[in-house]
């Protein structure tokens, strides 16, 4: 099977578009701790509610918008979020739109919430809230899928990062803790929040001084700006998205987007490398090297060089713990490799075979032959791949991990960057463990991977996010090559 090269490294863009979305989104509403819910009804002002809309503009172009709504439902309330977007992704237009509806006690703590994404491939994802539980299903016209996520603390629905603001008070200095969960990727985790200064900014034709907020998530900063009553008037995220507050009517206007999602956060690259490298150094800058994973397996770093050798499957064997084994056999919320219907093609596909390595390559031909390579905005869960047979490299990625675990086979998901054509573009891809870590490719047909592969990090779509903190800042020099 052979696919152009822009498609081939069409890679995890969505999941890096959607996390930076999230962060977004989630900063009108996340999750607080650090407050008692009951100190909300006193900050809450009037502006706050009802309907807000605003438009997503990325570099300059407008690509979709948002509405908002917070209003009273019995003895709560319901807070509402529609995000509707048009992205070209490899010169294809692709539309996406998310639902979310959050449902609060009258302490304004949340009860449940309901979110769609209506793409490639719909999804659905309801959250209800019991004690410090979190039970959350996932459905797919595929599937479905359940998992109780443990809590730190009893969650609180923040209508707004901007009640927290207002209740410490909107003066340059101050900083401040808060937790969000984000329900594509259900983790929760801290967004650190600090107002910087105060600008003039104009929003809806008007031009007026806004306090600045800056916020970091997972490495990644945004930036908010809201008037002194709470208003949001603009946001910033990484990527170079941009919601700016409109009337509904401006608002919903979407045009035609010209810039390419892939081409725009490729990294251009100063050698040219030949179509099977088996070994290259760069030099690495620009980033934050603290939480990535460069060490390791093929991977060498050492203060910014990294060196990456393509395995030889003639090895010495390495070691792995029993509890890495186990975690790289786990069935999860999206690589489901317990699902009867993984196990059951697994076996079809692995015919019996004792020896894990030439189980391993057998898998991975099956995936590469008969899962059609096309540019996908989904959050890719395995069985719904195994149904739909479509997908880029996140989809073949997920549905191999599953199928490798369910035949044994302890597998990760390694994310990073790949080399074509003077670029190193964004990219998914698993490596398995047989004596040894080795990177294989079904997406590009490569068993083991070439060594113009940098992974990052590794892990599902709750270790993803994490990258956001090197898009659009990562710079790569090579030095070598083999």
């Amino acid at each position: 099977m052979t696919i152009s090269g822009r498609k081939i490294s069409y890679a995890g863009i969505f999941i890096f578009w959607f996390v930076t979305m999230a962060v977004l989104l989630f900063g009108h509403y996340g999750l607080n701790q650090n407050i008692a819910p009951a100190a909300y009804k006193a900050v809450i002002p009037d502006e706050l509610l009802g309907e807000q809309w605003m438009g997503v503009y990325y570099k300059g172009e407008k690509i979709g918008y948002a509405g908002r709504k917070i209003e009273k439902k019995g003895e709560g309330y319901k807070v509402s979020e529609r995000l509707k977007m048009r992205l070209n992704v490899m010169d294809t237009q692709k539309e996406i739109e998310t639902i979310t509806n959050a449902f609060l006690d009258s302490g304004l703590r949340l009860k449940s919430f309901d979110f769609a994404l209506k793409s490639d491939a719909d999804m659905t994802i309801r959250g209800r809230v019991k004690d410090k539980d979190l039970n959350v299903e996932i459905e797919t016209p595929g599937a479905k899928s359940e998992k109780v996520i443990r809590l730190k603390d009893a969650p609180a629905l923040n209508l707004s990062v901007v009640p927290d603001i207002l209740k410490q008070g909107l003066k340059t200095g101050r900083k401040f803790t808060m937790a969000i969960i984000d329900p594509a990727t259900l983790t929760q985790e801290n967004m650190f929040i600090e107002v910087t200064g105060k600008e003039p900014i104009t929003a809806m034709g008007i031009k007026q001084d806004a306090f600045k907020v800056k916020g970091v998530f997972k490495g990644a900063e945004f930036f908010m700006w809201l008037t002194e009553k709470g208003e949001v008037l603009r946001e910033e995220s990484p990527m170079g998205f941009t919601l700016i507050k409109e009337s509904k009517e401006n608002a919903m206007r979407i045009e035609r987007p010209s810039l390419d999602l892939i081409a725009q956060v490729a990294v251009p690259f100063n050698l040219r490398l030949p179509h099977d490298t088996n070994y290259l150094k760069v030099r690495l800058s620009g980033i934050d090297f603290k939480g990535l994973e460069l060490e390791g397996g093929r991977q060498h770093f050492k203060g910014n060089m990294l060196e990456i050798r393509k395995e030889a499957l003639s090895y010495q064997p390495s070691a792995i713990s029993l509890k890495h084994q186990e975690e790289y056999l786990e069935d999860t919320m999206f690589v489901q490799s317990r699902y009867p219907q993984i196990i059951s093609m697994a076996k079809e596909i692995v015919k019996g075979e004792k020896d894990k390595l030439k189980a391993a390559r057998l898998i991975y031909e099956w995936v590469y032959k008969n899962i059609e390579k096309v540019p996908a905005i989904t959050i890719p869960m395995a069985t719904e791949v195994l149904k739909t047979k479509r997908g880029d490299c996140n989809e073949h990625t997920t549905l191999y991990a599953a199928l490798a675990r369910a035949a044994g086979i302890p597998t990760r998901i390694a994310l990073g960057l790949t080399y074509k054509d003077g670029f190193f573009y964004y990219h998914a891809w698993p490596e398995i463990f047989v004596k040894q870590w080795i990177a294989v490719d079904p997406t590009l047909g490569q068993f083991p991977a070439d060594a113009a592969h940098i992974r990052l990090i590794t892990g599902d779509m709750d270790k993803q996010a994490q990258i956001l903190s090197v898009v659009g800042k990562i710079k790569i020099e090579g030095m070598e090559y083999k």
